[in-house]
């Protein structure tokens, strides 16, 4: 359902959306986090550190509406210079991001993974598996990808729309699929 409202109205709720973002961000510097004065942050980006947890984000990055920060405790997540995160994404635990990568809408990054061996305990009841991803820099990770627990995208790698990175992608690849496989390399080699 559409609803109507008023233009001034929206002036008032970006604004406030807009004091909430800085103080929250305040927050986050005054702990000890860096967050460079030049990152530009879209509508309702929500930035969620657990203590314990550490967040450094580079000079140039701009991270779209609806996107998703997650570090829980004992995380570390590092974002380099003049990344660029789109809309609707979800970066999550102990992720490492080169300089100059591009991201595009609707991806997820992240470190963990569900057990599921047993068939006798709910898988919710079975834990989890931890272990960090490390992406390259002037990396592109196309729409809709997904890059799952202790993954290695190298410098300059590409991946593709819709792929499933499951396993390490070595630089300058170009990887497409579920899972991701090699398809060819820039530069031509």
């Amino acid at each position: 359902m559409f609803r109507w409202v008023p233009s001034f109205l929206q002036r008032v709720f970006v604004s406030w959306e807009s004091l909430e973002r800085k103080a929250v961000v305040g927050r986050l510097r005054r702990a000890g986090h860096e967050i460079h004065p030049s990152v530009s942050f879209g509508r309702r980006v929500h930035i969620d550190v657990h203590e314990g947890g550490r967040i450094q984000i580079g000079a140039g990055v701009q991270i779209l509406q609806d996107s998703w920060l997650i570090v829980e405790c004992k995380d570390e997540m590092d974002i380099g210079e003049n990344v660029f995160i789109s809309q609707h994404c979800t970066v999550s635990g102990s992720v490492r991001i080169g300089k100059d990568t591009l991201i595009a809408g609707f991806v997820s990054i992240i470190d963990a993974h569900h057990t599921f061996k047993s068939t006798d305990i709910p898988i919710r009841e079975q834990g989890g598996v931890k272990r960090p991803i490390c992406i390259g820099k002037d990396v592109w990770i196309g729409t809709m990808s997904v890059v799952l627990a202790g993954v290695t995208i190298g410098d300059g790698a590409v991946i593709g729309a819709n792929t499933t990175v499951t396993h390490d992608i070595p630089p300058r690849a170009i990887a497409v699929g579920c899972p991701a496989r090699i398809v060819g390399w820039r530069g031509g080699t």
